[in-house]
């Protein structure tokens, strides 16, 4: 009798926990364009051939579309999502980030930064960096960059603040409050931004950096009947590299860990590591399907050599 009391409890308790993690369920970042017909919108994310169908339950896409200043068919945008379980190939909007008429979106990739926060009037950037706060305001004689500083978080509100210690006077600080903002062209943004520099003080707006690990991050599959690779980039920047080589009686399998990166040139560097402790280098180009075609690197693999994202 105990044991079968046991049971049901443990089902309960794990039906219970199977609902709480579906209405749990964690939202992704996502980015790309996002198509509309009628009012139904499909999403094409970046470097990515497959579509996904969004459910806008909250509304504020198909609102931002009639608020736009011109009619649009598609247009450039960020989201946070969840997958819809019931209607596979489907995702609910979660969280409308950033939306606006950008053609060429998906190439902006802000590498590096953390965050970037503009404006005009003037036209003023400042980007989040490892190395510090870069900053160009446009009439000034030149771009600054400030001393990296955590920034103070109070609520919804982000504040950094630094001076350049080799010159007195130069101080930045740079705010940015988690609420929707719009710029002269109605694209919508996730901040609004102030930055007070140069004894005067400016508006806009900022956004997140860094896109491109939301288009990397995935598995890369090829494979021509005796060669077969996997590439599994994790958005860390951690990755697992599985070859497989299949002989006439058997196969040898060989599995690698590593790290990857994107460079300022545009290129994806993967650093593996074997057992031994060697290292070998890949250099792979992304296409724009989403592809990685391998420049030059490890002797083993010929260039060209084409990783399909999966």
């Amino acid at each position: 009798m105990l044991r079968i009391l046991v049971v049901t409890i443990l089902i309960v308790a794990t039906a219970g926990c199977a609902e709480t993690s579906q209405k749990t369920a964690l939202a992704e970042f996502q980015r790309g364009i996002v198509v509309r017909s009628g009012d139904q919108f499909v999403l094409r994310p970046c470097y990515v051939s497959n579509e996904l169908v969004l459910q806008d339950d909250s509304g504020a896409l198909g609102r931002w579309f009639k608020q736009a200043p011109v009619e649009f068919e598609q247009v450039y945008a960020e989201m946070m999502l969840t997958a819809d379980t019931l209607h596979p190939g489907s995702s609910r909007i979660d969280e409308l980030l950033l939306v606006g008429s950008q053609p060429r979106g998906c190439e902006f990739e802000l590498h590096g930064n953390h965050y970037r926060a503009a404006g005009e009037n003037p036209l003023w950037i400042a980007d989040i960096r490892d190395e510090g706060i870069r900053v160009h305001v446009r009439g000034s004689l030149r771009q600054l960059l400030f001393p990296p500083v955590e920034p103070d978080v109070n609520g919804r509100t982000l504040t950094w603040r630094s001076t350049l210690e080799v010159q007195e006077g130069y101080s930045v600080n740079l705010k940015m409050i988690r609420e929707a903002c719009y710029d002269r062209f109605g694209t919508l943004y996730p901040y609004s931004a102030s930055i007070s520099v140069y004894g005067m003080t400016f508006e806009g707006c900022g956004r997140r950096g860094d896109l491109a690990r939301s288009s990397i991050a995935a598995t890369y599959i090829y494979s021509d009947g005796v060669l077969s690779l996997m590439a599994v980039l994790e958005p860390d920047g951690n990755l697992a590299f599985t070859d497989l080589r299949q002989g006439e009686t058997s196969s040898v399998a060989t599995y690698l860990k590593g790290r990857w990166r994107l460079l300022e040139t545009g290129r994806l560097q993967l650093e593996l590591e074997r057992e031994s402790g060697t290292r070998q280098v890949l250099f792979l180009e992304r296409m724009n399907d989403g592809a990685l075609r391998l420049k030059f690197g490890h002797k083993a693999y010929r260039e060209g050599l084409l990783l399909r994202r999966q």
